[in-house]
């Protein structure tokens, strides 16, 4: 798996051999947390799971190759949730990949 980020203006592109099982784990924790909340999470409360979720990439995946504040400092929003999504759920599949009638 990949990831580019800006770092310190530059932009910077980090690897990971593999996404370990504990990705999708620890975003099963932190969904389940979420789900005994009986109100909606405080300002706060999103912050902090926010910061857990971006933790998966940072410190799961990408084994401290960068923090959570370099993602938020150097990717858009767009880009650093579909990384997430990809390491927690792995590569979405597009219209065209799957091949002809003999290549399936």
């Amino acid at each position: 798996m990949q990831i580019e980020l800006y770092v310190n203006g530059e932009k910077k592109t980090f690897t990971a051999p593999f996404v370990p099982m504990l990705a999708k784990r620890k975003y099963l924790e932190i969904e389940a947390k979420a789900e005994e909340r009986k109100a909606a999470p405080s300002p706060t409360e999103q912050l902090e799971e926010e910061n857990e979720l971006f933790s998966i990439l940072a410190d799961v995946v990408f084994k401290g190759q960068f923090t959570v504040d370099d993602i938020y400092n150097g990717a858009n929003d767009e880009y650093a949730y579909k990384k997430l999504r990809e390491s927690v759920f792995g590569k979405p599949k597009t219209e065209g990949n799957e091949g002809n009638e003999q290549g399936k």
